[in-house]
């Protein structure tokens, strides 16, 4: 086993294929190594243009959940941990399918299934325990040979009230070794039904400034994101955009819908293509349903993503119009 450290953020760990059978059902605990806080939520939403009040007018949002709150696409991004402190290196890598002992050094995000439970307040010290669901066997994609790694985190704010899940799959594999993709499963097939209505369009170009606000915003420094040369090795036109900027945008679009006071229960992100830089990103939204569940009234979104290369990314959201219920008070 070895650890690829090309680079001071690199976490990647290397193995036979064989070792990473033990891993199943490992999980780790860390704190996030800052407060939720204001100007990190700033800088998110400023990337995805969010101008949702409650993460940026202090009186709406302490009416409704006691202080500015973070937006749920930014759950992933508290975790992230420093790349480099005086102290020590980070105990864990920023996803721990990263330290599975694998073959392939080149990683892809495929999906994420989130479901929020309380709000994530500024000042909140959130602690994620993660988990080794299930690691695939050796699969063959259009991007190389490699292996699917499922693992599902809790979110606990410092009161340890559960705050959210996540369960992710992300693809580690050896590039160029490609043959017939294999689709993972993503947000259920869309109804054939008309939709109840149709949302406005966003059209978003993604330069290498966004590209470089998305690093800032997510703290995600992972090298596909900012290295135009490691994004080639990896069969991507120029670097792109991440899944935490996805997370974002189709919240923003099913959020500007929604309303303020609507609460964004669950969410279902596949990833399909990379977006590069030079490209310009479009959503398609659509209210599939609206239902009254005794006397709470839901809905479901979905959002896909396209560029001009095609689809990129599909959604699929449940939101509670009337929010959340009885939201856990400040202490």
């Amino acid at each position: 086993m070895s650890v690829n450290c090309a680079d001071a953020l690199s976490y990647v760990v290397t193995g036979p294929a064989e070792e990473a059978a033990a891993w199943v059902g490992r999980e780790v605990t860390s704190q996030a190594p800052f407060p939720v806080n204001e100007a990190q939520i700033a800088y998110f939403c400023a990337l995805v243009e969010d101008a949702d009040e409650n993460y940026w007018d202090n009186e709406a949002a302490t009416t409704r959940y006691g202080a500015l709150i973070s937006p749920p696409g930014m759950l992933m991004v508290w975790a992230f941990p420093l790349p480099w402190n005086p102290r020590q290196k980070p105990e864990h890598a920023p996803v721990l399918a990263l330290e599975v002992p694998l073959p392939g050094t080149s990683l892809i995000n495929v999906s994420t299934d989130s479901r929020f439970f309380a709000p994530m307040r500024v000042g909140d010290r959130l602690v994620y325990t993660e988990r080794v669901e299930s690691i695939s066997g050796q699969k063959r994609t259009t991007l190389g040979v490699g292996h699917f790694v499922s693992t599902r985190s809790e979110c606990r704010n410092q009161h340890g009230v559960l705050v959210a899940t996540n369960e992710n799959v992300l693809f580690r594999y050896t590039v160029g070794a490609g043959g017939t993709p294999q689709r993972r499963s993503g947000p259920a097939e869309q109804p054939g039904a008309e939709p109840v209505e149709v949302l406005p369009e966003v059209r978003m170009p993604v330069t290498v400034t966004r590209c470089v606000l998305d690093a800032a915003a997510t703290r995600d420094f992972f090298r596909g994101h900012h290295d135009q040369a490691y994004a080639n090795e990896q069969g991507a036109r120029d670097v792109y955009l991440n899944t935490m900027f996805f997370h974002g945008l189709v919240d923003r679009v099913g959020k500007a819908w929604a309303g303020p006071q609507a609460w964004l229960a669950h969410r279902q992100l596949q990833m399909i293509a990379p977006v590069c830089a030079g490209d310009t990103l479009r959503t398609d939204g659509r209210v599939l349903a609206v239902d009254q569940h005794d006397t709470v009234q839901t809905a479901t979104v979905a959002v896909d993503c396209h560029t001009e290369q095609g689809p990129a990314a599909r959604s699929l959201l449940t939101f509670n119009l009337d929010g959340l219920r009885n939201p856990t008070p400040t202490v």
